[in-house]
């Protein structure tokens, strides 16, 4: 089986290289990479001159917009399974051969997703689910995130394109979740996703510092969050439950004084109400 690796890419050059090093490292060999360029120079053409001697690479340009430019890539893919690695993240050597095996074993999955790791085998990027699942749409928030999603090409099929209006770089205010809106149309073909922890992708953890910068990203990230419930109609239950999760962790922190913390945990908070009623 042969994968397509779509990753968009803008405003990164050395996290671009360090991906593309780990994807030479692979012991699983049959691939493809669709870089997605949306950068207005050519740092990251430069990258790809340099390594197309190794990888095979199949080199787009595309709009702003990172569901914009993963629509233009599924329009490229060759492969029998498609993934989504972001600029930023790495694999281990034999991230892709376990990948294959799993689908070669499983001729009924689907999807596989993994969870995401720092540098030190530390989860980032949330909370993730430590046991194996069959992935439905109320676990999927622990389940999934871009760069863990693993689709065979007929689950791509099905689920159709990316909504633009979502994710970073959309230009609206929903900053994030459109990954989850993808997988989400994937379920609701009634096709077969498992989530296995042991799958893991190694990414940076973007909140260790919490400056306006990360406050900004937390806002949009959780209307985006919040505008992925409305649209996929969780019942207000399950909407009130993620909430109050965040109200609780911002109460929490006001007792420990940690003032930063409590900040984050509001935002996110209020945001997802504001994404769920937009």
């Amino acid at each position: 089986m042969k994968f397509s690796l779509l990753m968009a890419t803008l405003g990164r050059h050395v996290e671009v290289e360090r991906l593309f090093g780990t994807l030479v490292d692979q012991t699983y060999k049959d691939f493809e990479l669709i870089v997605i360029d949306q950068n207005d120079d050519e740092r990251v053409r430069k990258l790809v001159d340099a390594y197309s001697d190794r990888l095979e690479i199949v080199y787009l340009r595309s709009e702003k917009g990172l569901s914009r430019a993963r629509n233009v890539g599924l329009g490229h893919v060759r492969g029998e399974l498609v993934c989504f690695p972001d600029d930023d993240c790495w694999y281990r050597p034999d991230t892709l051969a376990y990948v294959a095996a799993r689908f070669a074993a499983e001729p009924e999955l689907s999807g596989l997703t993994g969870c995401s790791v720092d540098d030190g085998g530390v989860p980032s990027q949330g909370r993730w689910a430590t046991e194996p699942l069959v992935v439905d749409r109320y676990n999927v928030w622990t389940c999934a995130t871009s760069y863990t999603i693993f689709l065979r090409t007929a689950a791509v099929r099905a689920a159709g394109p990316f909504d633009e209006r979502l994710g970073v770089g959309s230009g609206s205010r929903w900053g994030a979740g459109e990954e989850v809106n993808y997988l989400l149309g994937v379920l609701d073909a009634q096709l077969r996703v498992c989530y296995d922890p042991v799958l893991r992708i190694s990414h940076p953890e973007p909140l260790l510092v919490l400056d306006e910068k990360a406050f900004s990203r937390v806002r949009l990230y959780n209307r985006g969050f919040g505008r992925v419930l409305g649209l996929n109609r969780y019942p207000a239950y399950f909407v009130l439950y993620l909430i109050t999760r965040s109200v609780g962790g911002c109460m929490v922190s006001l007792l420990k004084l940690n003032f930063k913390r409590a900040r984050y945990y509001w935002i996110a908070a209020s945001q997802r109400f504001l994404g769920w009623t937009d």
